[in-house]
């Protein structure tokens, strides 16, 4: 009876547990499906400062990311590549780091990042939340069209053959 009691507990809170995962890693909001995407400012190491406004007629992809977020660091190569590949043929990478720039400079830097990067944890999270993400989970990813409205939402990292296929799809090439 003990043991039975034990694993019933065990159950309840693996539930538990389970239903907080799925909140926490549920899709991001998709009302903003099609609407005017909000205008992201971004202020990159350089000092430089880019606005999603200034891109219309692009393809942009914003890839909100951390220097201590593993599967971050994991998608960073594609990111990279996916710039050299498609930049040529409609699409501008952003990425805003929920971090600050002495953690972001060093994997600026031995990644090769070949885009725009800010560090900004407080604008990074304010402008992730009104793309949509409310719980702040990383990475995540906004694609928006050239007429500057929200295309796509990703949550978790970008898979090598899920990317190439969206932007194959979405600009060609």
């Amino acid at each position: 009876m003990r043991n039975f009691l034990l694993l019933l507990l065990l159950a309840v809170l693996a539930g538990i547990g389970g239903f907080g995962a799925y909140r926490l890693i549920a899709p991001a909001s998709s009302e903003l499906i099609g609407k005017t995407a909000y205008d992201l400012q971004l202020h990159d190491l350089q000092g430089a400062t880019h606005r999603l406004s200034e891109l219309r007629g692009k393809w942009v992809l914003i890839n909100f990311w951390a220097s201590w977020c593993a599967p971050c660091m994991d998608e960073l190569p594609l990111l990279v590549e996916a710039q050299k590949r498609y930049g040529m043929h409609g699409l501008q990478i952003l990425g805003p780091a929920l971090d600050d720039a002495d953690s972001v400079a060093p994997v600026v830097t031995r990644f090769g990042i070949n885009y725009p990067v800010s560090a900004d944890f407080t604008g990074a999270d304010a402008a992730m939340q009104a793309f949509g993400n409310e719980k702040s989970a990383l990475p995540y990813s906004v694609l928006i069209d050239p007429q500057g409205r929200v295309d796509r939402l990703m949550l978790g990292a970008l898979k090598p053959g899920d990317l190439d296929a969206l932007m194959r799809e979405r600009i060609g090439n």
